[in-house]
């Protein structure tokens, strides 16, 4: 492997990942508004908007568009193995599926005050950055892959 392709490698690694801690910093700080919200230090009350029964139903459809997100964080990692110039592009979409599962926590919190429903869609996001972050060996091998692939044409 060439040192300038390896360098390329690790430059837009290092980038994606600082982009990857930021998002993830994202959602420490949705909690962190949470929590201020739900002890009174952000002067904001969240309104009981939806009564108690459709607040289920809605809880537990953004639980199921959330595990939905499991199956299209794969098919986007898939996609993202076919060429190495994808990595970057499909780690931010990664990146934005698994951030959003916070989101639906904190709109979920807005609409009924209820602030455990956004640890638990925040418990699930942190795990989605967990099993799906990229890892820079990964890229590597791939990169070895292409650059043997481009030889034996």
């Amino acid at each position: 492997m060439s040192q300038t392709s390896r360098n390329t490698l690790q430059q837009q690694f290092k980038t994606t990942n600082y982009l990857g801690l930021a998002m993830i910093g994202a959602v420490f700080l949705y909690a962190g508004i949470v929590t201020g919200i739900n002890h009174g230090l952000i002067p904001f009350k969240p309104h009981q908007l939806i009564d108690a029964h459709i607040s289920g139903t809605v809880k537990y459809i953004l639980l199921f568009v959330s595990a939905l997100h499991y199956f299209v964080i794969r098919f986007f990692q898939k996609i993202s193995v076919k060429a190495v110039n994808r990595l970057p592009a499909a780690s931010i979409i990664i990146f934005a599926l698994c951030e959003a599962v916070s989101i639906y926590g904190l709109v979920l919190f807005l609409l009924t005050g209820i602030y455990t429903d956004f640890f638990i869609f925040m418990a699930i996001s942190l795990f989605y950055f967990y099993i799906f972050y990229p890892r820079y060996q990964d890229w590597e091998t791939l990169l070895i892959q292409e650059l043997r692939k481009d030889k034996s044409r």
